[in-house]
């Protein structure tokens, strides 16, 4: 009980978020990810970022091929934007493009493994 009350803390997630290679963080839903940023310390947030960039752009790529144009052609002006603005949870960074970009490529793949099944 007080392991899943430890988890639900803000340094639990965080702690647990930062135990996980960076493989393990790529698998991790959109949606948790975003959820969990929401208890992660600032500190913390542009460890965790990437990868929630990364969920974001797969799953609506997966979910809908036709968005890999727009989202791939965001990727970079969304980063600008952060720059500019400064009120974001994460700082801009090179790694979030990457990422951003490796789930447009991965959300490409699964969309294709699903219409071949």
């Amino acid at each position: 009980m007080q392991q899943s009350k430890d988890l639900a803390s803000s340094e639990g997630i965080a702690e647990a978020l930062l135990s996980l290679s960076g493989s393990d963080l790529a698998q991790i839903p959109h949606a948790l990810l975003y959820n969990a940023r929401t208890k992660v310390p600032k500190e913390q947030q542009n460890l965790i970022s990437p990868y929630e960039h990364r969920a974001f752009a797969r799953e609506a790529t997966m979910e809908n091929p036709l968005m890999a144009l727009p989202i791939a052609a965001a990727v970079v002006p969304y980063q600008l934007y952060k720059a500019i603005d400064g009120k974001s949870r994460s700082t801009p960074s090179i790694d979030q493009v990457l990422q951003g970009f490796l789930g447009v490529g991965e959300g490409l793949a699964g969309a294709l493994r699903n219409t071949m099944r």
